[in-house]
């Protein structure tokens, strides 16, 4: 007859294939559908007195290109075309954004900033995403001081310091715990004595996630090793209660 303790090992070993099973099941992205933004300048209030909103901004859903031509408001001057473009495949998990100008000039109060060939892209997919945020040229100037010349095409979060300005950020990259990944060509931030203001040119962000196609979230080949233990375990309890209902 079977005992008790036996039965009860047979299913925790049942328990622990299902278990193994699923850990052995390939992990996709944590969003439920690709997301993007971009957006070519935004600052906080600068100064204590000017907040620049994502200009021009374009999201997906629903994406699409927004375009500015010329931007003349709070720190930002220029007569470029400023745009900024998302899009998007929910069947295939996949987005993408991108944000450029081709020529800006940022007046922060004690220093100013010139740039050109400011662009910023990001790729995502279900397996994660990629980007980078380059300027063709830039520099910044301060009163009575020579220009401190901006790397063109910096490697990914490469910082300048600025004296008695703040710092200057390239190329800057995240990716946050959702796989999303965001990239700003430029940003500046002042030091606190100046109200510790905020600036970026040139943002792009991205996401992947599962296609919507794809409804098992277990590999074929997972599943068929998986199933066929779950069958072993269950005849294995089946022959066992026949045993027992004979004895």
């Amino acid at each position: 007859m079977t005992s008790r303790r036996t039965r009860t090992r047979l299913l925790a070993a049942a328990a622990l294939t299902a278990a193994l099973v699923c850990a052995a099941a390939p992990a996709w992205a944590a969003l439920s559908a690709p997301e993007a933004k971009a957006y070519v300048v935004s600052a906080d209030a600068l100064a204590g007195t000017v907040a620049v909103a994502p200009t021009p901004a374009s999201a997906y859903p629903s994406g699409g290109t927004e375009t500015v031509l010329g931007i003349h408001v709070g720190p930002f001057a220029g007569d470029s075309l400023l745009t900024a473009t998302t899009s998007g495949d929910p069947q295939a998990g996949t987005s993408g954004a991108s944000a450029t100008v081709d020529s800006l000039g940022v007046d922060l109060g004690v220093a100013t900033v010139s740039l050109t060939g400011v662009n910023s892209t990001c790729t995502a997919t279900p397996s994660g995403a990629t980007g980078s945020g380059v300027i063709a040229g830039g520099s910044v100037r301060l009163p009575l001081l020579p220009a401190i010349d901006l790397q063109a095409g910096a490697a990914p979060n490469t910082g300048l310091d600025v004296p008695g300005v703040g710092t200057v950020l390239l190329n800057e990259q995240t990716t946050d715990a959702n796989g999303i990944r965001s990239v700003n060509a430029v940003r500046i931030s002042l030091l606190p004595i100046l109200n510790a203001a905020d600036v970026v040119i040139g943002h792009a962000e991205c996401g992947g996630a599962e296609p919507a196609a794809a409804v098992p979230m277990i590999d074929p080949e997972v599943a068929a090793v998986g199933g066929a233990a779950a069958v072993a375990t269950a005849a294995v309890l089946v022959h066992l209660r026949r045993r027992r209902h004979a004895a």
